[in-house]
């Protein structure tokens, strides 16, 4: 019962953390959705602005420039007409043409003297060799440029075109033009960031109405629901997709709060099931605090259930080898874990079987069955058997001894007194041989027995088996034959090894008819848990039928007797010492068998002392 309560509350995974809802940002919705796309369209106006108001402005400086340059060619074609020196009526032509385009003109000789300018004092004004449009006329023929005037302190596009005897004609112009064009572009650009604006208003009205606020109540509801509280509701508002998303979120909380219900009336049967149970039971969660115990398991850990709710299992646990038990579980759900637990409580010895098991929830499920009066039944029936076996060993002697004296006296009919000698001498002797078994039997399955490990010669435990099983191999016309190593070295029990040895090779013996063979191997072999000794006795007798294959090796348990005859019948008791002897030395057992053709019992066992040594 404890085991399958293991398992069924190790796949439920019972966790009884409360549900932890999600943090919700503090800030708008409607601004983090928003807020980009704005930034977003008025850089983008503001470069595209920016963009457009380069290219006017250089295109209006390209204009002014080739205006000024015509302007240029004109005066001085003009004063290409009159010789020198330019005066009078001239300079008036010059000055009316400079009135007439609106141009600033001045004329600046070969040394770098204004002799000219329609806007400054000549006297005034330094030289002018250095001027960059001076510069490149000179050089050129052309040159113009765009800078600040020295003297009138405006920002001026120039041209300049070489004349004759060294004298540069410039005309220039305030850039006037081009702040026209970029105050236009500011305007242009002002209104479209306005327009802008007031379109992502609109926007941002229609996605509060329509989309962030239904969101915004659909994730309050989810935070609620998450936090446990599944009688939230949202009313569908919005967009359509939102409205079936509400909908289908109301669906989702009712049948959540249905299975909420459902899940706490089965916790609540649960634990009044766990309550009601006799055996010990504790339940922990993913931190290895106690959330399920029952008054039996606080009774055995001498705490109080309000105690225990919410404590560290390893406080708890007071027995060493169950704080083993829970710590060294594995990270796979629902494997149960058996330990056998004695411990003594108000003078009595008590017997646990210690059942843990890791929940899906990542806790622990502890469960204790008291199997003290099964233990204390068994003992019984150990100490009986090796009482009874003790007792009957005197009556059974003065049996043969009276027997003994009966062959001697009685000889008036000896064909009837000779056949019951023999069926008197049958039955004593299997009679001797259940005795001896029985003791034997008795002994390996004590729990509390100890192999004494020690190094050994095959030869020594091989010469055992030649002396005793030759004479039976003999008299039933088997041949015995044994394959070993006689001077190899081994670790292992010596009165162990014997009985192994003695009831297979007798069983081999017993089942094999005349004309047959048994043969026994013994052998070291090197495994990946260290060096093992594999014993194995094959023969080639009648074979045990798959049937019974599972269950040879119980105490008494024979395969029908008519099979081999009545003089082969055995005790039934050699494979289960066989397998209490094995298991007594840390190893293992295995049958294979065929109808007809023969057994052969394998046995592995550790071959050092440190494997060897384990408790029965």
């Amino acid at each position: 019962m404890s085991g399958r309560v293991a398992r069924g509350v190790a796949q439920r995974g019972l966790n009884n953390l409360p549900l932890q809802s999600p943090p919700m940002s503090g800030r708008s919705h409607l601004l983090r959705l928003v807020v980009p796309f704005a930034a977003m369209i008025v850089a983008v106006v503001a470069l595209s602005g920016w963009l457009i108001y380069r290219s006017g402005a250089e295109s209006a400086r390209r204009m002014q420039r080739e205006s000024l340059a015509n302007d240029a060619r004109l005066i001085a074609h003009e004063i290409a007409r009159h010789p020198a020196p330019l005066e009078g009526a001239p300079l008036a032509r010059v000055a009316e043409v400079a009135r007439l385009r609106d141009v600033r003109v001045t004329l600046v000789d070969a040394g770098g003297r204004v002799v000219f300018d329609t806007r400054s004092a000549v006297e005034e004004m330094d030289d002018h060799n250095d001027r960059p449009e001076i510069v490149a006329a000179r050089r050129d023929g052309e040159g113009a440029a765009v800078r600040s005037s020295r003297s009138l302190g405006v920002s001026y596009v120039y041209a300049a075109r070489r004349a004759a005897d060294g004298l540069v004609v410039r005309a220039s112009r305030p850039e006037a033009g081009a702040f026209e064009v970029g105050g236009v572009m500011i305007a242009q650009l002002a209104a479209a960031v306005a327009l802008c604006v007031l379109m992502m208003t609109g926007l941002a009205v229609s996605l509060q109405r329509r989309w962030i606020a239904p969101v915004r109540r659909l994730a309050d509801a989810a935070s609620h629901m998450a936090a446990g509280e599944f009688g939230t509701r949202v009313e569908p508002a919005g967009e359509s997709e939102l409205r079936t998303f509400s909908s289908s979120l109301n669906d989702l909380a009712t049948r959540a709060e249905k299975q909420l219900i459902d899940l706490r009336q089965g916790r609540a049967d649960l634990a009044s099931l766990v309550d009601s149970m006799p055996d010990p039971i504790l339940l922990t969660d993913r931190q290895q605090r106690v959330v399920l115990i029952n008054q039996p398991a606080a009774d055995f850990l001498q705490v109080t259930t309000r105690q225990a709710n919410g404590a560290k299992l390893v406080s708890l646990l007071g027995e060493p080898l169950l704080v083993e038990l829970a710590e060294g579980l594995p990270a796979t759900p629902g494997v149960p874990h058996v330990r056998d637990l004695r411990v003594s409580r108000l003078g009595q010895k008590l017997h646990y079987q210690a059942v843990a098991a890791r929940t899906n929830a990542g806790g622990v499920l502890l469960v204790l069955r008291d199997v003290s009066k099964l233990v204390s039944a068994v003992q019984m029936k150990t100490d009986f058997v090796a009482n009874a076996s003790h007792e009957l060993r005197t009556p059974i002697a003065a049996i043969k001894l009276a027997f003994d004296t009966l062959t001697e006296v009685l000889a008036d009919d000896p064909q009837q007194t000779l056949r019951c000698i023999q069926i008197i001498a049958g039955h004593l002797k299997r009679l001797e041989d259940m005795l001896a078994d029985l003791l034997d039997l008795s002994r390996v399955e004590n729990e509390s027995i100890r192999p004494e490990i020690a190094p050994l010669l095959a030869r020594e435990p091989l010469a055992i088996v030649r002396s005793t099983m030759t004479p039976l191999a003999l008299d039933r016309g088997v041949t015995l034959t044994i394959e070993a190593d006689e001077a190899m070295q081994m670790h292992s029990d010596r009165r162990l090894l014997d009985l192994i040895l003695k009831n297979l090779v007798e069983n081999g013996i017993k089942y094999t008819p005349a004309g047959g063979s048994v043969r026994m191997a013994l052998r070291r072999e090197i495994a990946a848990d260290g060096p093992h000794v594999l014993l194995s006795v094959t023969d080639t007798g009648i074979g045990i039928p798959p049937q019974h294959l599972e269950r040879v090796f119980e105490r008494f348990y024979q395969v029908d007797a008519a099979r081999s005859g009545s003089a082969a019948r055995g005790t039934g008791l050699g494979l289960a010492i066989v397998k209490h002897a094995v298991a007594a030395l840390g190893g293992q057992v295995k049958i294979d068998s065929l109808v007809g053709r023969g057994t052969t019992v394998t046995c592995v066992l550790p071959d050092t002392a440190a494997l060897s040594a384990v408790s029965g």
